[in-house]
């Protein structure tokens, strides 16, 4: 019997029922914005619990290390204790970052004019040397005290924005509040909910089929929680060695540049080179011998890192080669920006390891060595 899209239409049942395959396959179609614009919505009003979620699972974490190091197995103590750590590093890099990065706006943007004239001097000493002509330069220099005459406008008139803000704001602060609830119910009740829903699979799955995605749901938590536990550690060491660093060589904005390039370690490959670029563009304005010192720190810290911090941490955590992790680190970009960037690594390992078993299942069930080339 073949099979019905082989079939050919002969009678008028055959040919009503090709129209209205067609004209459900046009509505769909044209259905599929209102469908997505309303997927969008939902997944809008479940952004707290996905924070929540995510919260949970890296906090989870420093809850299993506190509760095996210090309470003897035990989360009562250990779960508040994550949350006071957490709490601890937002406040210590609030100190931190804040009030150098409020001095560094204002001392930019005090400074604006002064690099105004610097661009004036230069393009004057162009004119004279090369002979470029005066109105293309006049016309130069009124672009750009145009362009500095919006940005002042534009900071001064900031404060009727302030309200609009202040909304934004307080919607953020609620997505927190709801999703920082979540986390806390998630860590509290964490067997109960694994167990709830390990009987769930058994009951849906068969017996195979449901053990089979067990030990994938296993696989890819031991991949996940490696990573992002190992990439959150690199980040604070190399965060706590720039700052050291640019202490000892006496550069501004020590403590703001440390935490930039900290925190942005966090994703793999790329992350030293997108905070180094802004912090040396920082440093270019006040001096360009500490925007050179600071690019030679950068280097001098991502080769110590790469090459004996991060192996050790990280281990085999996501067994990808090099090529594989740049791979991961653009598709997930692409996808889904800067979570995705971090994400995209884990994932594609977890899709690997996959890949792996089964060809090696393929292999044994064909009698094949493995080891055999």
């Amino acid at each position: 019997m073949n099979h019905w899209l082989d079939r050919i239409p002969r009678t008028m049942r055959d040919w009503l029922s090709l129209a209205a395959g067609v004209c459900l396959i046009a509505l769909g179609v044209s259905l599929l914005p209102r469908v997505l614009s309303g997927a969008g919505t939902v997944l809008g009003i479940l952004a707290p619990f996905a924070f929540g979620i995510m919260l949970a699972y890296v906090l989870d974490i420093p809850t299993r290390f506190y509760a095996e190091k210090l309470f003897k197995g035990n989360r009562t103590f250990a779960i508040p204790l994550s949350y006071l750590t957490l709490l601890g590093v937002l406040v210590l890099l609030g100190a931190l970052v804040v009030p150098q990065l409020v001095s560094s706006i204002a001392s930019f943007v005090g400074k604006l004019p002064a690099y105004l004239q610097s661009l004036y001097d230069l393009l004057g000493w162009v004119q004279s040397e090369f002979g470029i002509n005066t109105q293309t330069v006049e016309t130069l220099l009124a672009g750009a005290d145009q362009d500095l005459q919006k940005v002042l406008s534009g900071v001064a008139g900031s404060a009727g924005q302030v309200m609009d803000m202040a909304a934004g704001l307080a919607d953020r602060a609620a997505t927190v509040f709801v999703g920082l609830a979540v986390s806390i119910y998630l860590l509290a009740d964490k067997e109960g909910l694994l167990r709830a829903a390990r009987l769930t699979l058994r009951a849906a799955l068969p017996p195979r089929a449901a053990g089979s995605l067990f030990s994938v749901c296993t696989m890819a938590n031991r991949t996940f929680s490696g990573y992002i536990g190992g990439q959150l550690l690199d980040a604070l060491l190399v965060g706590v060695e720039t700052f050291l660093l640019m202490s000892l060589f006496r550069l501004d904005y020590a403590p703001m540049l440390g935490v930039l390039v900290g925190v942005t370690n966090i994703i793999p490959v790329l992350g030293p080179f997108i905070g180094a670029v802004p912090g040396a563009v920082i440093l270019l304005l006040e001096s360009p011998l500490q925007a050179i010192e600071f690019v030679v720190i950068i280097v001098v810290v991502q080769q110590i890192d790469g090459n004996f911090i991060a192996p050790r941490i990280l281990g085999g955590a996501t067994g990808l080669p090099g090529l594989g992790v740049l791979l991961a680190i653009i598709v997930g970009g692409d996808l889904f920006g800067i979570p995705g960037m971090i994400l995209g690594v884990p994932t594609l390992a977890v899709i690997v390891n996959l890949i792996r078993q089964m060809v090696g299942a393929g292999l044994s069930a064909r009698g094949i060595d493995e080891t055999l080339d």
